[in-house]
């Protein structure tokens, strides 16, 4: 198997006291948890992407500056999608479908 798609029905973020920063994100769709999202600091090196073996679920890291992106993304497009790869190196995406350009918000 080369990769699998899941379109994120519900999210879920916190954040952690004890970094001062966001903590973790959970995406949520049909299979149930997909993906449990880390944040590391900006500087540092980001983790490389796990994912079970049946590609249902991953864990993967994102600076801890994308949190924004990542949220409004979640908030404001339809669909946001998680595909898992497994192909060397393997790699997650989380992405959006095309959209037409100037389409502005509704």
């Amino acid at each position: 198997m080369a990769f699998k798609t899941h379109q994120v029905k519900k999210y879920n973020y916190a954040f952690d006291a004890r970094t001062g920063g966001p903590g973790r994100m959970q995406l949520w769709g049909d299979p149930g948890l997909i993906a449990e999202v880390g944040f590391v600091d900006d500087n540092a090196a980001v983790p490389a992407p796990t994912f079970t073996a049946d590609l249902n679920k991953a864990t993967i890291y994102f600076k801890r500056s994308t949190l924004a992106g990542l949220v409004d993304m979640l908030r404001n497009e339809s669909p946001v999608l998680v595909t898992i790869n497994n192909q060397a190196p393997g790699f997650v995406f989380i992405q959006t479908l095309q959209e037409p350009a100037g389409e502005g918000e509704n």
